[in-house]
């Protein structure tokens, strides 16, 4: 998440509170608005001319789930206890039940408690409870007892103190107290909208981190919250008449067969390959003009010496790869049909490097360690099923990482294993 979509967000929450309360001063005495802001008062339909649910909906609830990332459906057909009320809107893109509950400005208590309500009555997945100035997200657990419980899915959040601020800053209000210094506008906003957006929910709901945001991104272009100038799939030069899941596969096999070198190279098996000192060998040089990095490094490291037994490699080989162990567990060998006729354009392959495999040092390791890449992401992401485009590679391909990891575990003396003991760490 860049700093300008923060601060583009932040100013557009803002302008959702001015809108506010804009209304709130167009509609009610300045005494009234004073007792609102600084008091905690309530509105009334009579100082409104409104419903105040309705009204706090339309200038501050509905825009600031929209800042946040959220489609939403208001009034949804959600039945619950016997009287058949219904929450105030549904989260429409997440794959879990996520309903929410909509209250007046300082009616927050009463939002909260009606998303309890709902929660312990039809054990919806998630609720989030707001007066359009405090927020929280919500789910249920039940104690030893079998009392139902209601625990935070994040940090509640209040919005109070820079809605106050701005207030005084506009002249709205005179204040009777003076706000905390820390609780400026830019950090109140700032720290909500890094909790509460899509983002950061479906991160807490789901487990849903950066690293494998960016890990689908790379492969298609359609991670959520990352971007790159460009990604492996639209660039991806691939023989004639290849599939759209064939491409897919290749380039989730790529990034496979490049978080595994990061691995054993971090971990020191693979001591004469070092991946940036090569990729700046080869753009400073006449070897680009030979053809790309994958084509004239990557391939042959893959298919001729890592995957090729020491007496069988070629004499044409660079003399790095000379020493490097053979891998036996075939992760680099040809798993797909053809596969030695695809190419990857170093205009790709260069952001590919850089902010997957080299930004990423420890977290790529540790998460290659532990198998697949698009094992591990298909298994905890179901509604982003990748391996579901690619079901006649998907298996060969965690096999192939999986019996990689078990040979090099098992056959070269330096092995994962010993890197990975708490006195490694």
């Amino acid at each position: 998440m860049s700093s300008q979509e923060i601060e583009e967000s932040i100013s557009e929450i803002r302008g959702h509170i001015v809108d506010l309360l804009d209304t709130l001063d167009d509609r009610m005495a300045d005494s009234r608005l004073d007792k609102i802001v600084e008091n905690g008062g309530t509105l009334r339909s009579a100082n409104l001319g409104q419903l105040p649910e309705r009204c706090v909906e339309d200038a501050l609830i509905w825009p600031t789930l929209e800042t946040l990332g959220f489609e939403y459906t208001p009034r949804p057909y959600y039945p619950v206890g016997d009287d058949g009320e219904q929450p105030d809107f549904s989260i429409d893109n997440l794959s879990e039940t996520v309903i929410g509950e909509n209250k007046s400005v300082n009616r927050f208590g009463a939002a909260r408690d009606d998303i309890e309500a709902y929660l312990d009555t039809q054990r919806y997945e998630y609720g989030i409870a707001t007066d359009g100035l405090r927020w929280g997200m919500y789910a249920i657990e039940t104690d030893g007892n079998g009392r139902a419980e209601l625990i935070d899915v994040v940090e509640e959040q209040d919005l109070t103190p820079a809605v106050q601020r701005i207030a005084r800053d506009r002249g709205l209000v005179s204040y009777n107290k003076e706000l905390q210094s820390e609780g400026t506008v830019d950090a109140v906003l700032g720290q909500f909208y890094q909790t509460f957006n899509h983002y950061g929910v479906r991160r807490e709901i789901g487990g849903l981190t950066e690293f494998y945001d960016l890990y689908l991104e790379v492969i298609s272009g359609d991670g959520e919250y990352q971007s790159l100038d460009s990604n492996l799939h639209d660039a991806l030069e691939a023989p004639a008449g290849t599939s759209e899941s064939d491409q897919l596969a290749f380039t989730a096999l790529l990034i496979d067969r490049l978080a595994f070198l990061k691995l054993l190279i971090d971990r020191g098996v693979l001591d004469g390959i070092a991946l940036h000192d090569q990729w700046s060998e080869h753009n400073q040089g006449l070897n680009r003009f030979r053809g790309s990095f994958y084509s004239q490094y990557l391939q042959p490291l893959f298919y001729d010496a890592l995957a090729t037994r020491p007496r069988q490699r070629g004499e044409d080989l660079p003399d790095s790869f000379r020493d490097v162990p053979y891998l036996a567990g075939g992760l680099f060998e040809p798993i797909l049909s053809d596969e030695h006729n695809y190419d990857v354009p170093d205009t790709v392959m260069k952001p590919v490097l850089s902010r997957f495999v080299e930004s990423e040092e420890r977290t790529l390791v540790n998460e290659a360690a532990n198998g697949s890449l698009l094992q591990t992401y298909t298994k905890g992401f179901e509604s982003r099923d990748l391996a579901g485009q690619i079901p006649q590679h998907y298996s060969a391909i965690v096999d192939a990482y999986d019996a990689e990891i078990e040979y090099v575990e098992s056959e070269i003396e330096r092995t994962l294993r010993s890197f990975t003991s708490p006195e490694a760490n």
